[in-house]
């Protein structure tokens, strides 16, 4: 900051109207060292800071944020907000990025983040726009207004669940980079050429939402939040259910956006689009932690000799893949797991006390459908053989995530 330059009375003469007017001829300075410009004086002795404005000196003031005061050369002058560190520091202590969450410190958190019940109850809370129930976004579906890029109409997506390319996928290993290399200078040279459209061409059929994202990858208008129920998505299509409005609705909760309201396009197959969606995504998840398992000597997957077997396993979540050919009889479908089943077992404790441990049971071919379960349990190697898998380690929470919120979405809660 620099000080203040008040004129002398000699550096002012009075103009023809008497008005008091400034010599442009003189320079002076805050401090003693005054430069003379005039040769004909007696030359003083040489100053390392003759050059120095007082007012770019470090030590011109001194701010002292308790007092709010400033000590300077005339004195303490009353501090401006916008010299006070402390009104900045709270100004901005919102607007600085919250710190990356690094390692776990101790065993608390080591258990919670390996939690996927725990996880899905620290999301961030928001409020359902059909029934106003406020809930981890966990247990809502959330859609986004987006413009197609082809017709330019608004468009409502379930922006989260659209497939991205995995990035283990994306950086090719030290092993891979060779073909990588050799495929792109035949993409250079146009010799494949044809094929790169025609993959370019399948990727864009096999992922629907892909159209309707922007470049950026974000969407476009603002985002409203649903109950994740099939039930509930479905009866947006079907006239006098009370809900035939539910997509207009989604659009006009934000004021901004209310004139899309007419305009707004909803797909008539969302609910068994979503569903098609959250079940290819644990289907990708499912093949590439068991290649992990075959290739990396992982135990993400681990194959249980029955149920009484369990118990040994390291705590997760018990994929069922239905009974063998030779038990799989008329007690199939009674024995089955059905929605939100759970296996209970007995443990000791390390004081020697009885513990009843409870763990989730998933009946994948409800939940991904026979032909799905079908393909992921021959395509996975750690799948093959058995048909009670355990999900183990850290690694594995977002799938058992995505198999929960699966679960809730398909279940008929007027049976619970």
């Amino acid at each position: 900051m620099r000080l203040c330059k008040a004129l002398r009375p000699s550096s002012a003469s009075v103009g023809q109207y008497r008005i008091i007017v400034p010599c442009s001829n003189r320079r002076y300075f805050a401090d003693d060292r005054a430069r003379q410009d005039d040769p004909a004086q007696t030359p003083s002795e040489p100053n390392p800071t003759s050059g120095q404005l007082a007012s770019d000196r470090d030590d011109a003031f001194k701010i002292n944020p308790q007092d709010k005061t400033v000590e300077t050369a005339v004195g303490d002058l009353p501090l401006s907000p916008v010299m006070d560190p402390t009104f900045w520091e709270a100004r901005m202590r919102h607007q600085v990025p919250k710190v990356k969450p690094g390692k776990p410190q101790n065993s608390v958190e080591r258990q919670l983040r390996a939690n996927p019940f725990a996880k899905a109850l620290a999301t961030h809370v928001r409020m359902c726009a059909m029934t106003r129930t406020r809930l981890p976004a966990f247990f809502l579906q959330d859609f986004s207004v987006v413009s197609h890029p082809e017709t330019d109409t608004p468009w409502l997506i379930p922006h989260s669940l659209i497939p991205d390319e995995h990035p283990a996928e994306e950086e090719p290993d030290a092993e891979g980079i060779p073909e990588a290399m050799n495929e792109a200078n035949s993409q250079e040279t146009g010799e494949s050429l044809g094929d790169v459209e025609s993959k370019s061409h399948i990727s864009q059929e096999q992922k629907p939402g892909a159209a309707t994202s922007t470049d950026n990858g974000r969407p476009h208008g603002p985002t409203a939040y649903v109950l994740a129920r099939q039930d509930l998505i479905s009866s947006f299509t079907v006239k006098r259910s009370g809900l035939s409005h539910g997509p207009q609705r989604l659009v006009g909760i934000n004021p901004p956006y209310r004139h899309l309201i007419k305009k707004i396009i909803w797909r008539r197959d969302m609910d068994t689009y979503i569903l098609g969606l959250m079940r290819h995504d644990i289907v990708n998840d499912m093949l590439y932690l068991s290649k992990l398992c075959t290739e990396n000597g992982r135990y993400y997957i681990v194959k249980c000799w029955g149920w009484n077997d369990v118990q040994y396993k390291h705590k997760g979540a018990v994929l069922w893949f239905g009974e063998p050919d030779e038990d799989a009889g008329a007690n199939e479908a009674r024995n089955q797991p059905g929605p939100f089943a759970t296996f209970e077992y007995q443990k000791t404790d390390i004081q020697g006390q009885p513990l009843t441990e409870t763990v989730v049971v998933h009946n994948m071919n409800m939940l991904l459908g026979p032909e799905q379960a079908k393909h992921v349990k021959g395509d996975a190697a750690a799948l093959k053989d058995g048909s009670i898998f355990m999900l183990a380690g850290r690694r594995t929470t977002n799938l058992q995530m995505k198999l929960w919120k699966l679960q809730g979405y398909l279940a008929d809660y007027g049976d619970i």
